[in-house]
């Protein structure tokens, strides 16, 4: 296996590399929300509905995504849209229109789920060359970007700089990531090759009903992430007492965790297997919401955040790695629907958890996110069950 992972460790990296430029721009954004804000001179509902542009472009987004990549290839469209989503970056640091600040954010999100797109599709078809679980590695590239770009955003505002100059410093260490690093990502004939492409049973419109469950799981686990994402430092501010400034920290704890497990991932799969890994990734996640609601400590939150990210590391990309080998279905319409579904989780999930939270509090909402874990628990535990590892056997 070491053998394999050396022969094949310039694709791992360009693939990891791909993910992790969809990370630091997209913390490289979330800096910038004040100062738009100041600029614009806008309140909190102007502000929402200008950051649902990105969505919006998302949404638009995913259909045409998987086409993208089955026509030009991984590579092309990870250039393609990575310069796409570092300039339109780079439009919003200006802020001349606000308007066009939201045309841009519609490009941003728009290229977001394209590369997304591109960079599972290439790491499924690497995992079916290698014969390996890579899959968690590959989105770790993805969080460890998140830490990287919201890290070095934040010195450079410290040190002083303005928005535009920060966003041009990011350009730079993005279109190097792209050169020196994407270079290994597939062509169109490598990825037509290195899949195994699936005609549709029926017809075109035609979704396996294994690929709309784990589509649904992708949505569980996506709006959970959004609820610690969103919601978090919230809920330690009015729950447990923690000043708003502290209050971030708590985030901190459960990506830094989701990160370090992600990173860890493809050896712990290897060792464990995709059910185990899955089923017990999501009843982790039910036991953390459920001691950061029932202790009532700042510490314990902290503890259960972390535990959150911890089992939700690995979850989703065992499913895509999972749904990559569901059979009736071309493997990169399988890819964008389940990213259709999952991306979905991450803009409703905060939403109806916020006015679950209005309504009955935001511990009731954190109780139905551990309930819907267990559910998710116990449906992969039976869909992963005859599940085999890969194998050099599954390679076309």
């Amino acid at each position: 296996m070491n053998i394999l992972q050396n022969q094949h460790k310039h694709l791992l990296v360009s693939n990891r590399v791909a993910f992790m430029i969809i990370g630091i721009l997209e913390a490289a954004w979330a800096p910038l929300v004040p100062y738009v804000k100041d600029t614009f001179a806008i309140d909190e509902g102007t502000l929402g509905l200008l950051m649902l542009c990105s969505g919006f472009g998302s949404v638009c987004a995913l259909p045409l995504s998987g086409f993208l990549v089955n026509r030009f290839g991984a590579k092309r469209v990870v250039y393609v849209s990575g310069v796409l989503m570092a300039f339109a970056l780079l439009a919003i640091s200006l802020l001349i229109d606000v308007w066009l600040t939201g045309v841009m954010l519609m490009v941003f999100g728009g290229c977001t789920i394209t590369i997304d797109v591109a960079a599972n599709m290439n790491g499924v078809t690497v995992e079916r060359m290698t014969g390996q679980h890579l899959m968690s590695g590959f989105h770790g590239g993805y969080s460890l970007g998140t830490l990287i770009g919201a890290g070095a955003m934040s010195v450079l505002f410290t040190l002083g700089l303005m928005p535009k100059l920060a966003v041009v410093i990011c350009m730079v260490f993005i279109l190097l990531a792209l050169v020196f690093g994407c270079g290994d990502l597939l062509s169109k004939e490598e990825l037509t090759s290195g899949s195994h492409v699936e005609k549709p049973r029926k017809s075109k419109l035609y979704i396996p009903p294994m690929v709309i469950v784990v589509g649904l799981l992708c949505f569980i686990m996506y709006a959970s992430e959004g609820a610690v994402m969103g919601w978090s430092a919230i809920f330690v501010s009015q729950e447990r007492g923690v000043s708003m400034s502290m209050a971030g920290f708590f985030y901190t704890a459960f990506a830094v965790a989701m990160t370090i497990m992600r990173l860890c991932g493809d050896k712990i799969v290897n060792q464990l297997g995709q059910r185990m890994v899955v089923a017990g990734g999501t009843l982790l996640i039910a036991v953390g919401f459920m001691t950061v609601v029932l202790v009532d400590s700042a510490v314990a939150a902290a503890v259960g955040f972390a535990m959150v990210g911890c089992g939700a590391a690995n979850v989703v990309p065992q499913l895509v790695s999972f749904a990559a080998h569901i059979k009736g279905m071309a493997v990169h319409n399988i890819i964008s629907f389940i990213n259709a579904l999952g991306y979905s989780g991450i803009l409703l999930g905060p939403v109806i958890i916020g006015f679950i939270g209005k309504q009955y509090g935001l511990h009731v909402s954190f109780v139905g996110i551990a309930i819907f874990g267990l559910i998710v628990s116990v449906v992969s535990s039976i869909i992963l069950k005859s599940k085999r590892t890969i194998s050099q056997t599954d390679i076309s």
